[in-house]
């Protein structure tokens, strides 16, 4: 076996990935529930994305996560694939 997950630093990154996403999804769903239909909360899901896009690259520059062939490379691609498809909605209208 190549790799040894037993290491707690490895889980940590695809946890911090799920935990911007799972934010991600909480707050567009507050914003669109305060403003439905609005021009504003399409604007705020704009911002909260590319806030929380840039958080997903901080932490692979921070955790030096070269590929998506491991187990955080594989949380932080799911987690930034999620982000995106969650804001469609209100990208799309």
């Amino acid at each position: 076996m190549p790799h040894d997950y037993s290491n707690r630093l490895k889980l940590l990154t695809p946890i911090l990935a799920l935990s911007v996403w799972a934010a991600h999804f909480l707050l567009l769903w507050s914003v669109s529930s305060v403003w439905p239909e609005q021009a504003l909360a399409r604007w705020l899901a704009v911002a909260l994305t590319i806030v929380a896009v840039a958080a997903l690259y901080g932490i692979m520059r921070w955790r030096a996560v070269t590929t998506v062939f491991s187990i955080p490379g594989l949380g932080l691609a799911l987690s930034a694939f999620a982000v995106v498809f969650t804001a469609m909605p209100a990208l799309i209208g």
